[in-house]
Formats: structure tokens, sequence, C-alpha cells
């Protein structure tokens, strides 16, 4: 009789272990899956942390596109001292064009225009450029062209960053680093807008930021 409740005993005490170890399994499993998922999660942070870093310190070391290499931007006119004045001739020019092909003036002989040169750094183009889009699509006989230049001089975003963030996508010649563009059409601040007759003379210049009725107004007023 003692031998049989013994018998019993050790395998209630059995059954006790067993069931004790395979819940010490489970658990010890569900720590190694969440450890797992913790340093997924870690190292999911910390590539995107990474991945931030590598944007916000290309944009300060002025990534992504860069001023046109020697030799890529031709223009008629020598360097000037001040703007094209009203009544001035646009120098002929051709530079290559932010996302691939060329910017050439010849292309738009013929049309009224709206010429702005700017810089991706500069804060006033950057409220300006997009009114000049808007602008540009509200009167759709008026040809918006722009020249980018001194590109890298200061911290900020390259063109085609300036461009994606602000979702623009009128025509950009790009400058060199010896700003030839810039030094053709007098510049001496960002940005500087030129309404141009479709004769190809200037009819107004505007330098540095300007009112939005104001920008309105010479869109309505060119040729």
């Amino acid at each position: 009789m003692s031998h049989a409740v013994t018998d019993v005993s050790r395998s209630r005490t059995s059954k006790r272990e067993r069931r004790a170890s395979a819940r010490q399994r489970r658990l010890e499993l569900e720590r190694r899956r969440a450890r797992r998922r913790t340093l997924a999660y870690a190292s999911a942070v910390a590539v995107a942390v990474v991945l931030a870093g590598m944007v916000l310190l290309g944009r300060v070391l002025g990534g992504g596109t860069g001023p046109a290499a020697p030799g890529q931007v031709q223009v008629s006119g020598p360097a000037r001292p001040a703007p094209l004045a009203i009544g001035d001739r646009v120098p002929a020019f051709s530079a290559p064009r932010l996302g691939g092909g060329r910017v050439s003036w010849s292309e738009y002989q013929g049309s009224p225009v709206v010429l702005a040169l700017w810089a991706p750094w500069c804060p006033h183009c950057q409220t300006e450029l997009p009114a000049l889009a808007d602008l540009s699509r509200q009167f759709p006989n008026v040809r918006l062209v722009t020249i980018a230049s001194a590109i890298g001089k200061r911290s900020g975003p390259s063109p085609d960053e300036f461009m994606e963030d602000h979702r623009l996508t009128f025509p950009v010649a790009i400058d060199d680093a010896n700003g030839l563009l810039a030094r053709a059409f007098g510049l001496r601040y960002f940005p500087t807008v030129y309404f141009v007759n479709s004769d190809g003379t200037v009819l107004r210049v505007l330098e540095k930021a300007a009112p939005t009725s104001t920008l309105r107004t010479l869109f309505g007023a060119v040729h």
C-alpha cells in the first residue's frame, strides 16, 4: 500500500515538474521573442536616424546637383556691373538644365517671359519662386524660366532638393561655379527677376523680394 501511495505521489510530482518545466520554456521563448522584437525595432530606429542624418548632412553640405562644369555654360554678353535696364535685350545663353538637357534662351524668343535668377539657399527666393510658379499658371501666355546660381555657396538645399520640396516644375538653368550667367546679368541680389517682352527687351527688373501683388501686375504687363 505504501508503495502505491509513493508511486502516485511521485507521479503527481513529476507532472508538476513537467508542467513547470514547460511553463518555464514558454516564458523563456517569450522573452527571446521580446528581445528579438526590441532589437529589430532598435535597428529600424537606428537606420531611420542615420538616413535622416545623411539627408540633413547632404543639405547642409550642398548635396545634390552642384554648379555646371567649366565650359558647359555659354552666354553672349560680357560681365555687367549692374542689372539689365528697361529696354535692354536679354543676352543669349545656354546652360545645363536641372534634370537633364539644356536651357537655351533661343527657345523663348517670341514669347513674353519672366526670367528669375535665384540661389537655392536664399530665403527670399524660397518664398518668391513658388509665388512665381503660381502666377505662371494664372498667366499661361507668359513663360517662366529661371537660373540657379551660387549653388553651394552657403548651407541649404541643392536646386533639385528645393524644387522637389516645393513641387516646382519650371525650367532651371544651372550656372557654373564662377557665376558666368549671374555676372552676365549684372546680378547683385537674390532673387532678381526680369520681365521680358516678346521682342526680347526688358520691361522691368525687380531686385530682392517683391510683393505678390507687384509680381501679378507685371505678369499682366509683359506682352
